[in-house]
């Protein structure tokens, strides 16, 4: 999450659809009322009605991949005290794998960061980027406690996977042993420790509730019911998981790559100080792709997504929005690793370009044709 970035309203109202008929007894008016009828059917196929989508989505991807990601937080965390405790290339290398494994189902979850990931403030508090190294270095070099209860009342920007990176991997990926010291060492493994805490309520936010909240899964799974008044139709809620999707590509896009690249300037890259961002690209997008398809491969889950409904009304817009998933993957894949030297090179700055596109060809696909149809 760009730390400065206006949070998303998520309050969409959509209004229903009343057919009526007269009915007469002379041939003009049966067929009237024939294809009245005929539109009224065609209406009903086209508008989105299948609540199996919308808690599929809960079910399938979006928990499964919390609870991955809480276990990878975890472990995280726990190899952070193994190095804190015994600091040695082995322990260190352990930590920085750790953090690896962490992005993976974190980024995959970048295309719902709406409802408690927003509103509970989860994502800023784990993935606020860039960090400010001055803020970084000015807690290090205070007298200022760091346990975990200090942690969490440090502004977002000072805590999370790039505080931690940072102090894990250096400026330039390039830290040793012997630049770490105890005041470092102490800070690291604070933020494990709160870091793995935000992860667990994360999950919890979603399957039992937290802060006097009901579980999200049971808020967007009732969609239009009478008493959901986040939700009040079946289709808003079906909008809210498309509209998570394009705001993660368009970021992807715009923003990750977009930025970066016109600016010529690394340092604006997500994950610049591990030479990671590019992996991180890759599950943005595929994060999304799960989304569509209605499933999360890590966990072998597969349920129904976005993708049978559009699949159902438009089949070769379907067809089209998967050869554009793959197209994206593609692209990415052919840009030289790591992106944080990638960009500095002139030869690989078309790649990253065609990159770029393909991925906000894909966001305005989801936006313009993708979106209208699931709000209908």
């Amino acid at each position: 999450m760009r730390f400065h970035l206006q949070q998303r309203t998520w309050v969409a109202v959509f209004a229903g659809i009343l057919l009526s008929a007269s009915a007469c007894q002379n041939q003009t008016s049966t067929i009237a009322n024939t294809t009245s009828s005929n539109t009224t059917s065609a209406a009903s196929t086209s508008q989105f009605s299948d609540r199996q989508i919308v808690s599929d989505f809960a079910d399938q991807v979006v928990i499964p991949t919390n609870q991955l990601f809480a276990q990878k937080a975890a472990q995280l965390s726990k190899a952070i005290d193994t190095f804190v405790r015994n600091p040695n290339e082995q322990t260190l290398a352990a930590a920085r794998n750790a953090w690896r494994d962490a992005r993976s189902p974190w980024e995959q979850s970048e295309s719902f960061t709406f409802g408690p990931a927003d509103s509970l403030g989860y994502d800023a508090a784990l993935d606020s980027w860039p960090v400010n190294e001055t803020d970084l270095t000015a807690v290090l070099q205070s007298n200022d406690p760091l346990t975990v209860e200090t942690i969490q009342k440090r502004q977002d920007t000072e805590k999370g996977f790039h505080a931690i990176e940072f102090l894990l991997f250096g400026t330039e990926n390039n830290k040793q042993i012997s630049d770490f010291n105890q005041r470092e060492l102490e800070y690291l493994q604070a933020l494990g420790q709160d870091f793995s805490r935000v992860a667990n309520e994360l999950v919890a936010s979603w399957t039992t509730g937290v802060e006097g909240q009901p579980a999200y899964r049971e808020v967007l799974a009732t969609a239009g019911e009478s008493s959901n008044s986040n939700y009040p139709t079946l289709p808003s809620g079906a909008a809210e998981i498309t509209q998570g999707m394009i705001d993660s590509l368009d970021e992807v896009a715009n923003e990750k790559i977009g930025e970066p690249l016109a600016q010529k300037d690394t340092k604006l890259l997500e994950s610049r100080f591990s030479f990671h961002t590019l992996e991180d690209l890759k599950s943005n997008v595929k994060g999304a792709e799960n989304v569509y398809l209605g499933r999360f491969s890590d966990a072998n889950t597969n349920g129904k997504g976005i993708s049978n409904f559009i699949a159902q009304v438009n089949p070769d817009l379907d067809a089209r929005i998967k050869s554009q998933f793959q197209s994206s993957m593609t692209a990415l894949e052919k840009i030289p690793a790591p992106l944080e030297t990638a960009m500095a090179n002139p030869q690989a700055v078309p790649q990253i370009q065609a990159a770029q596109t393909a991925i906000d060809s894909l966001q305005q696909t989801m936006r313009q044709e993708v979106l209208p149809l699931v709000q209908n």
